[in-house]
């Protein structure tokens, strides 16, 4: 296909994978549930440590019909944001019924999205999962557990445990904390007691920031090398990347190539973690700009990042790169049918 960049064949292959995709979006959030389950199996808990704590803790059903809709209706808007400059974004009537009649929302359950608790970090609590808000509530105050922070002291543990599989980078620093007494401050609820959960649930091992290694995540070297070393068919392109946008082209033939950028959004000095997997056309020349996305990944796009030593990069890759490859295998035949289409 000569002149994919052309309008018209932009316009059509981003419709047919916009219809696609929006169609089978149960599909796409059945694989997401999929894959994270085999990640987890595959040991890679610490970038699921919130899930994996709902799912022990909340009753069943986990995720009911109202959830699962929700969570695709979701997938269809953010399917339509992501296909590109010249496609309309989708607007879902469901979920403009839902945010103008949140009553309709009653008996909602959806362990992987259940808003903004009560209980957690939010300052405006917003939540969805109203099972999720007063059990996890009940569990503060009865069992004396905390939900927020027995999941950031066990992501942070089973972070170090992966720390074991990289051996590109240096050893993470890390320091051992002096036991603290935790001390109630009885003026605030027990549930937003912050210093005394987390003396509750203190670490007993903390990454200290290495200086020495900043450098890994404000300069591209260490990311172009660690790519490099870890995933030799996603080759470094300098001529669609910039020093604030480094892009990976996935080697092969055809129109189009899978791509992974790592670059520094909102004006930040540092590249932001995941790797991000995007589509774009081989005829692409000149420097990578948003507008030549042709697609973004849309399932499972944030995850815990650190910026502690530049083994926290090597970390992050060992799960992404593989985890981007199933993605792909997942997207190619949308993207091939898409292709027919555009002639």
């Amino acid at each position: 296909m000569k002149g994919f960049m052309a309008n018209k064949k932009f316009e059509s292959f981003s419709r047919s994978l916009r219809e696609m995709l929006s169609h089978d979006a149960g599909k796409l959030f059945d694989f997401q549930l999929a894959l994270m389950e085999r990640e987890i199996g595959e040991g890679w808990r610490a970038f699921y440590a919130q899930e994996i704590l709902f799912k022990e803790q909340l009753p069943p059903p986990l995720i009911n019909e109202l959830g699962r809709q929700y969570a695709i209706e979701r997938l269809r808007v953010e399917i339509g944001d992501n296909l590109g400059p010249q496609v309309s974004s989708y607007r879902s009537p469901l979920l403009t019924e839902w945010r103008k009649h949140p009553e309709t929302l009653a008996g909602y359950r959806n362990f992987l999205n259940v808003g903004q608790l009560d209980t957690g970090p939010a300052p405006t609590p917003d939540p969805l999962d109203r099972t999720a808000n007063d059990v996890l509530r009940q569990r503060i105050e009865k069992d004396h557990q905390h939900w927020w922070y027995e999941s950031r002291v066990n992501m942070r543990a089973w972070y170090l445990e992966l720390s074991a599989h990289a051996t590109l980078t240096p050893p993470l620093l890390l320091w051992e904390p002096e036991a603290e007494t935790p001390v109630r401050n009885m003026t605030v609820a027990l549930a937003d007691d912050g210093g005394y959960w987390k003396a509750v649930y203190q670490e007993h091992r903390r990454m200290v920031m290495n200086a020495n290694e900043f450098k890994a995540f404000t300069k591209p070297d260490g990311n172009r090398r660690l790519m490099a070393a870890l995933t030799p068919d996603f080759s470094y392109a300098a001529h669609l990347s910039t020093v604030k946008r480094l892009v990976f082209v996935q080697q092969g033939e055809g129109p189009l190539a899978w791509a992974l950028m790592i670059d520094k959004t909102d004006g930040s000095t540092t590249y932001r973690y995941p790797p991000k997997l995007i589509l774009i056309s081989r005829e692409q020349t000149k420097k990578l700009k948003d507008n030549d996305i042709l697609f973004r990944n849309v399932i499972g796009t944030w995850f815990v990042s650190y910026i502690h030593g530049a083994r926290c990069l090597e970390i992050e890759l060992l799960f992404h790169l593989p985890r981007s490859r199933r993605l792909i295998e997942f997207y190619e035949p949308y993207v091939q049918q898409a292709l027919s289409h555009a002639g």
